[in-house]
């Protein structure tokens, strides 16, 4: 059975704004900004994601280690995808998928 995406008590997601519930400011709010999931500010290429409907990857030194592919509700690495680094993605938003597993906000 596959891991389980989950966005904690303590965050909250409208699907274009991840930040905490209590402290949250500019420097640990996330947002999807087009294509981009990135800090509310202070972003650069090291610390922006692309999401092109399918793929979150890195924006700048993508490979297919670093990838990560959405395919029904089933998010796993594009490469070296097995049963223990597979999750469900129990119909969260992109943002909640990327900041546990790319940006592990928890």
């Amino acid at each position: 059975m596959a891991n389980s995406i989950e966005l904690p008590k303590s965050w909250v997601c409208d699907g274009s704004e991840l930040k905490p519930k209590i402290g949250a400011n500019f420097s640990n709010t996330w947002i999807l900004n087009g294509k981009e999931i990135k800090p509310k500010t202070g972003a650069n290429s090291s610390n922006t994601w692309l999401w092109d409907g399918k793929e979150i990857k890195p924006k700048s030194n993508a490979s297919s280690s670093n990838t990560w592919v959405i395919e029904r509700e089933k998010v796993k690495p594009k490469s070296g995808a097995n049963s223990s680094n597979t999750y469900e993605a129990n119909g969260h938003p992109i943002l909640v998928i990327a900041a546990q597993l790319v940006l592990r906000l928890w």
